[in-house]
């Protein structure tokens, strides 16, 4: 028996459909394609799952949900970059410098291709942990640029949603991180390598 949709995820959701179609209607078609669609296709994808596994919780729905957004999202990005004529100017004297650089120093297509890989394992959620992760730096830095540096009002909504995502993500999957805040650490090395104290039982207690 599949458990019932909890309220904490049919708001949010319904609220993200009202948005996306509102972008259909509203905005041009790359912003849809860019922000709109992944989220549909988010919501959509939620419940065929939990159509598909009874067991998943409201937890389950929401990070679904987020995980398939941000995935689409990503791989659209990188795919705007390598087929749809590069990476667009910022008319910004400090952002557009700044991106043009990352452009000349072969940076930006490194970038966008770690954008596209990130978002095809989100989406076949394999090691996602690590794939969150690993777009922290861009997802900040697109932050950074776009609220601090940049400030258009377009961008005051994108960068805040890029990192928010990402960290609401990273929120969602927190007890596969947590065996890494650790205080005080000792040498782990592969055991092929070394022995470290880990190898060690650990020291009975005095009788």
């Amino acid at each position: 028996m599949h458990r019932p949709l909890s309220i904490a995820f049919i708001l949010p959701a319904a609220l993200a459909t009202a948005i996306a179609f509102y972008l259909l209607a509203f905005a041009n078609f790359g912003t849809f394609i860019f922000f709109g669609l992944p989220i549909l296709v988010g919501v959509a994808s939620a419940l065929v799952l939990w159509r598909m596994d009874p067991r998943r919780t409201s937890a389950d729905h929401i990070t679904d949900a987020l995980r398939i957004y941000y995935g689409l999202h990503l791989i659209w990005s990188c795919y705007r970059y390598w087929f749809t004529g590069g990476q667009p100017a910022v008319p910004h004297p400090i952002g557009g410098p700044f991106i043009d650089s990352l452009v000349a120093m072969g940076m930006f297509p490194g970038i966008k291709t770690l954008e596209g890989l990130i978002g095809i394992l989100l989406l076949a959620n394999r090691f996602v942990p690590l794939a969150l992760v690993m777009e922290v730096p861009t997802s900040f830095t697109i932050f950074y640029l776009n609220v601090v540096i940049v400030g258009a009002p377009r961008q005051l909504l994108t960068g805040p949603l890029e990192l928010g995502v990402n960290c609401a993500l990273l929120l969602a999957y927190f007890r596969y991180y947590q065996p890494f805040l650790v205080a005080r650490t000792v040498a782990a090395p592969p055991r092929f390598l070394a022995r470290s104290q880990l190898d060690d039982p650990a020291p009975s207690r005095p009788q």
